[in-house]
């Protein structure tokens, strides 16, 4: 375990050093505005915008999350390649009308941009609001996710809660000194070591326990022939989950604020064309993760030993930590770390952006933001690593759970963005609607059909309500001025 545990935290104090050294390159440059702090000058070419793109997206739920459904519920779990591929199509007519926008404008932030399009801060405020909302819930599975690594990789001897902390402690740490240049430089790195970790996971486990992967498929066709249907094992998956969760995370996708943010950071609207051809790619690493969720599920079914339910997420590592040398343990170990760390970082990073221009920023407006956004990130990052003590939970639903909290804002996002007859009275109407399906359905008062997705249930009356009243109120001819030439 020790030896696991070092390379987990080596990894961990290489890549708080380089976002740091970031940070000095930074200030020695004289590099000291908002938007330097926020998008690194939007200077990012065709690699470095890759890299945090992909870091930024294939999180701890691409490393631990898929393992474990798979693991637990079978082959649904291939609703994430299925949305994924959808929504990089997206990205190549999106990205760049964004980016142009930002470019021109002066944008830094999701809410900017919609407090501009629609004439109301209060309506960008509020945004920023659902914004750090779905935020907070992504950065648990990153919380999670770490902590789970760092808990496992010691055999228990490093509990949870405390790898959390340290773990965010350092993530704090080079975010508030670097900004979007330190997130970027550290996302390098962690993108290389988990695309190796998520690839050799895949491989060494089907071909160590099975001889390879048409040989544990055809054992798990045996063992457990509902794995490999979209019913899954307890029957409350299949198409109308699989359908919904596919089409409702494509179009919710690019409305997270820190993807938003990172289309802000590229150095012309080309290089995210670019991306949205070579970024599908990634898509291929999920597939062996995959296969470690369905092999683990054969060997502990073999052995007679399945973890209880709620546990699914350890499935991997506790295989690894329990199979295999502790070199090669510890490196898979530091590829999940950096998923959940890479990711994270933007996260923290986008939450302190939205603080300080859209919400507290709007109540100070003479405070710099990078200032406001500096000191933010301490408590955003303290009450998250907080949050996890109260809401752990499954690392898949809680990202399904989030991603129904963003996608309400495709009407005045997505559809705003090409179609300019967009009202911004609709736009409340629907958010206030939406939000309310939400609720109700979250507390029992309402019942989504079936196992169709809740977000995708509350988007639907959501733009049917912003694209009816749109069209019969006659369109702004100054939003429609300034912004189609754009």
């Amino acid at each position: 375990m020790t030896v696991v545990l070092a390379i987990v935290f080596g990894w961990l104090c290489v890549t708080t050093a380089v976002g740091i050294a970031a940070g000095v390159r930074s200030r020695r440059e004289g590099r000291h505005s908002g938007d330097d702090f926020m998008l690194d000058g939007r200077r990012f070419g065709a690699v470095l915008l890759y890299v945090l793109m992909a870091a930024e997206i294939y999180s701890a739920y691409a490393f631990l999350g898929l393992a474990g459904h798979a693991y637990r519920h079978g082959a649904s779990i291939l609703y994430a390649a299925g949305y994924g591929s959808i929504a990089y199509a997206v990205l190549f007519f999106f990205g760049p009308r964004v980016n142009r926008l930002g470019r021109r404008m002066g944008y830094m932030t999701q809410p900017d941009y919609a407090a501009d399009r629609y004439g109301s801060r209060a309506l960008g405020a509020v945004i920023a609001l659902i914004g750090v909302a779905a935020l907070a819930i992504y950065l648990q599975v990153q919380i999670v996710g770490a902590g789970l690594i760092i808990e496992l990789a010691s055999g228990g001897a490093f509990p949870a809660g405390w790898a959390r902390i340290v773990a965010f402690g350092c993530v704090m740490v080079f975010v508030t000194t670097s900004g979007m240049r330190g997130v970027g430089w550290t996302n390098l790195l962690q993108a290389c070591v988990m695309l190796v970790g998520m690839f050799a996971v895949g491989i060494v486990f089907a071909v160590q326990f099975f001889g390879g992967v048409g040989a544990m498929f055809a054992e798990l066709a045996q063992r457990s022939p509902a794995h490999l249907t979209l019913a899954g094992v307890d029957g409350n998956h299949g198409a109308t989950w699989y359908a919904t969760r596919v089409i409702g995370s494509a179009i919710g996708f690019w409305l997270w604020p820190h993807i938003f943010q990172a289309i802000y950071t590229a150095r012309e609207p080309n290089i995210l064309r670019r991306n949205a051809c070579v970024l599908p790619l990634y898509q291929l690493a999920l597939f062996p993760v995959m296969i470690v969720g369905f092999s683990v599920f054969v060997l502990h079914d073999r052995e007679g030993s399945l973890l209880p339910a709620g546990t699914q997420d350890r499935a991997m590592l506790e295989a690894l930590v329990d199979h295999f040398p502790p070199w090669f343990a510890g490196a898979v170990a530091a590829g999940g770390l950096a998923a959940a760390v890479s990711t994270a970082s933007a996260l923290i990073l986008s939450m302190a952006t939205l603080v300080a221009r859209n919400i507290v920023g709007q109540l100070a407006p003479t405070v710099p933001d990078r200032s406001i956004a500096r000191v933010a990130v301490v408590p955003l990052t303290a009450a998250a690593v907080a949050l996890t003590f109260v809401l752990e939970d499954d690392i898949v639903r809680l990202l399904l759970l989030a991603f129904s909290v963003v996608m309400q804002l495709a009407p005045a996002i997505l559809l705003g963005t090409f179609w300019l007859r967009v009202h911004r009275a609709a736009v409340w109407t629907g958010l206030a609607v939406a939000f309310a399906i939400l609720l109700a359905s979250a507390t029992g008062l309402l019942t989504v059909p079936g196992s169709f997705y809740p977000g995708l249930f509350a988007l639907i009356p959501n733009t049917a309500i912003v694209i009816l009243w749109s069209a019969v109120r006659r369109p702004d001819a100054r939003t429609i001025e300034r912004f189609s030439s754009r």
